[in-house]
């Protein structure tokens, strides 16, 4: 059981750290690309499993003020949260009950 904690902290802490990545790329390409909003074939399908969580986090809390979409920002908070906190004490744990 511990070895299985350990590996899906492991798991979950990269997929964090990618998808952290991926929504900081989407945002920076947003902001100086506004083209590469209506991109199509393989980017636009990148763009789409990209936004992913942050589709959760629209569905779940009202991100929308004025004009401005906060989910992107929201997203990043939690996945640093859950990434600092939860996937951390899963490796930590993991590694005690060895």
């Amino acid at each position: 059981m511990p070895a299985l904690v350990l590996t899906a902290g492991w798991v979950l802490d990269a997929l964090a750290t990618v998808w952290i990545v991926f929504i900081l790329i989407r945002l920076l390409t947003a902001w100086l690309m506004p083209s590469a909003a209506t991109a199509r074939g393989l980017r636009f399908w990148a763009g789409r499993l990209v936004e992913v969580p942050v589709n959760v986090v629209r569905r779940t809390l009202p991100t929308m003020y004025r004009t401005v979409d906060f989910a992107p920002w929201l997203t990043l908070l939690f996945l640093v949260l859950f990434k600092t906190f939860i996937f951390r004490a899963m490796i930590y744990w993991g590694m005690l009950n060895r």
